[in-house]
């Protein structure tokens, strides 16, 4: 090389501090869904509901588990295992999981304003039934904003995937798993019919190695999370 080469870019690119989304399609998605959503909207009828992130639209009061039969324990029961299956932990022994759930019932132009599920490891959404229209999809923001975009808004990363946010589009049958942390949004729904969902918490619960038995505590699981060594 002479000093009039240009320089040759190298050097190894290291993706660091990624944002896990676990997104899942059950296989008897028919079955489970029309059981579903026929306890969802007789609860509907009994209950006034709650106003929390919804922009209209119906939301449950968080006691799904305890009205929704067989098919809320089969749907709560994918999410803990989807859960299980990427979460680690760093103090011994296992986690298991606490899970709230409710339903959501969506018609035209309802949708959720920006928030995060605090107290909870991971958030999830289920989709029961989807009409037929636009609009309704789960926007996930990215968590480096407003940083990200402060000194050179026009710029962008080599080789990333999504940036300042992520848009996943409903389908009755899918599952979405994220970190609590996340936040996220609904667009307003544009169709006919309704949007019916589930979301839930995951809530973690540790009981460490060695311990004696007794009640289990909660816990967040990364607090002691290994950093990483280049």
């Amino acid at each position: 090389m002479t000093p009039t080469d240009p320089p040759k870019a190298g050097g190894r690119v290291v993706q660091l501090f990624a944002t896990p989304v676990i997104i899942d399609e059950l296989d008897d998605a028919a079955t489970l869904n029309a059981a579903l959503e026929t306890a969802i909207l007789a609860r509907m009828n009994e209950d006034p509901g709650l106003r929390m992130s919804n922009q209209g639209g119906w939301q449950s009061k968080h006691d799904l588990p305890a009205w929704a039969g067989a098919a809320g324990k089969r749907l709560i029961d994918h999410a803990t295992a989807l859960a299980t299956a990427n979460t680690r932990t760093t103090r011994g022994g296992s986690a298991t999981w606490s899970v709230d759930a409710w339903a959501n019932v969506s018609a035209a132009g309802a949708s959720n304003r920006a928030h995060v599920h605090a107290g909870s490891f991971w958030s999830a959404v289920y989709y029961v039934r989807v009409g037929e229209g636009e609009g309704g999809a789960l926007v996930l923001h990215d968590p480096r904003m407003p940083g990200l975009r402060m000194h050179a808004p026009s710029l962008r990363f080599n080789n990333e995937d999504a940036e300042i946010f992520a848009a996943i589009r409903p389908v009755a049958g899918l599952m979405v798993l994220f970190p609590a942390w996340l936040a996220h949004s609904v667009d307003p729904w544009q169709g006919s019919g309704s949007r019916i969902s589930v979301a839930m918490n995951i809530r973690a619960v540790t009981r460490v190695a060695g311990a004696a038995a007794g009640p289990t505590t909660t816990a967040m699981l990364d607090e002691d999370k290994d950093d990483a060594r280049l």
